[in-house]
């Protein structure tokens, strides 16, 4: 009987660390600009939203809270991105940003990233680039909420 609770002690705390959250964030050029999809878990996003003003509407909410844990720099210097976009889906919320026309070919980004690191233990957020028919991944959380992708 001892070992039986033993095991299944081990088995519920396996289950429990492996509790993690997952965002995605993909940077892709068309024609004319570069574009910025985010796509986050819906109750996470929206708890860490929780304590913005009634009367702000919810993109400007979201916007506001990624500007202040999400900023990407290209070429070395920091790009702006504007609001486009939100779709609420059953599990999670997809964002579209434009960075607009960028001119120069894009050799260097920089991304720093700690979008919902402060609410949750076990939040990953991948960072992928499409651009220059290459894809780059990168993977980032507490551990590491920084990283620069080279081309």
């Amino acid at each position: 009987m001892i070992k039986l609770l033993f095991i299944l002690s081990g088995l519920l705390s396996i289950n429990e660390s492996h509790d993690f959250k997952l965002a995605h964030y993909e940077l892709s050029k068309t024609e004319s600009e570069l574009e910025l999809f985010i796509k986050l878990d819906r109750f996470d996003l929206l708890n860490a939203v929780s304590d913005c003003n009634q009367e702000e509407e919810l993109a400007s909410c979201m916007t506001s809270y990624l500007q202040k844990h999400f900023s990407l720099s290209l070429n070395g210097v920091k790009t702006d991105y504007e609001y486009q976009s939100h779709e609420i889906k059953e599990d999670f919320i997809e964002l579209k940003y434009s960075l607009g026309k960028f001119d120069q070919e894009v050799k260097e980004i920089r991304v720093y990233n700690d979008v919902l690191l402060e609410l949750y233990e076990g939040q990953e957020n991948i960072i992928v680039s499409l651009l220059h028919g290459r894809k780059r991944s990168f993977r980032l959380n507490k551990g590491r909420f920084e990283t620069a992708i080279k081309y």
